[in-house]
């Protein structure tokens, strides 16, 4: 993501795991970008953001 883990409020292994999921495809680095205030905030936890675009979605509608 370019920014230190203080920038995004996260610890170094949240930042870690974020950076894996974007770079493993799981999440486009878009949806991250979108998401940093609620990120920061804690109003998202970043487990939580790749489970939604880890999980099969076939269900959902």
């Amino acid at each position: 993501m370019g920014k230190g883990h203080d920038d995004w409020g996260l610890t170094e292994d949240e930042l870690d795991r974020l950076e894996d999921a974007v770079e493993d495809g799981i999440i486009p680095k878009s949806e991250v970008m979108a998401n940093r205030e609620n990120l920061k905030k804690g109003n998202l936890l970043v487990g939580e953001l790749i489970d939604i675009w880890s999980n099969d979605d076939d269900d959902e509608y």
